[in-house]
């Protein structure tokens, strides 16, 4: 129950959780009846029907997805915030930083954390924002050999993983959280990404964490090809517009 009324788990957090820690299977179905006793089935435990193809690449660093979320503002601060997040499609492990800017700059800066951590994806997937159809923003993809991939207009499906992660941080980030600053605000969301990539139960990834699910996948990019990538970054991207 304390999953439930604390943490917003719906039936299958519950049962990956359960499972997980505790050793004990139950059915979603079981799940939602308990809560439905309790008068706690406030969310409904069936799957929508989608009206379009799922997909999801076979290894990490396939192919990542890129968006900004917002503009939020915290409690009598007129302030304009936003999270602005790197994805990978196979795995679901993110990058992802608090900016009161939403600049190429800064798109590129959570870009350039990602593949620091995790190594240089193929593609980059992203919609038609202005962060990324500029010059700068395609430049640095074009000088690192990395595909650009945008999304066609009015089809935004596509990102479909990017835009959970979104609703994930909607509901169990700035819905919960008591966020007094900006300052605190940003090491709480640090906070809250590193749980969500190493502690947080997956459900489309069958119950593993974005880390579990990227070690089982795939592996980084050897230490010489990572140093290599990062210096590249780095000369590209640190003075670009600042």
């Amino acid at each position: 129950m304390d999953l439930r009324i604390t943490k917003r788990f719906g039936c299958n957090r519950i049962r990956f959780r359960l499972k997980r820690l505790k050793e004990i299977s139950l059915s979603t179905k079981t799940i939602y009846k308990v809560l439905k006793r309790h008068g706690l089935n406030i969310l409904k435990c069936k799957i929508r029907n989608r009206k379009y193809k799922r997909f999801a690449m076979e290894k990490p660093n396939q192919m990542v997805q890129m968006d900004i979320l917002g503009p939020f503002y915290l409690q009598n601060c007129a302030q304009k915030n936003y999270f602005i997040s790197c994805e990978d499609d196979c795995s679901r492990k993110t990058s992802s930083e608090w900016s009161e800017r939403k600049r190429s700059v800064d798109v590129l800066d959570v870009l350039e954390d990602y593949i620091v951590e995790n190594g240089k994806p193929h593609k980059v997937m992203h919609d038609n924002g202005k962060q990324f159809t500029s010059k700068i923003f395609k430049g640095f993809l074009k000088k690192n050999k990395i595909k650009d991939k945008p999304i066609p207009k009015f089809y935004p499906q596509l990102q479909g993983k990017i835009e959970a992660y979104n609703k994930i941080v909607k509901n169990e980030f700035l819905a919960i959280e008591n966020i007094p600053n900006v300052n605190d605000g940003k090491k709480m969301y640090s906070m809250f990404v590193k749980a969500y990539n190493e502690d947080r139960e997956h459900g489309g990834i069958n119950g593993y964490t974005p880390s579990e699910m990227f070690l089982m996948k795939g592996t980084r990019l050897n230490n010489s090809s990572s140093n290599n990538t990062v210096k590249q970054i780095k000369e590209s991207v640190t003075h670009v517009g600042k």
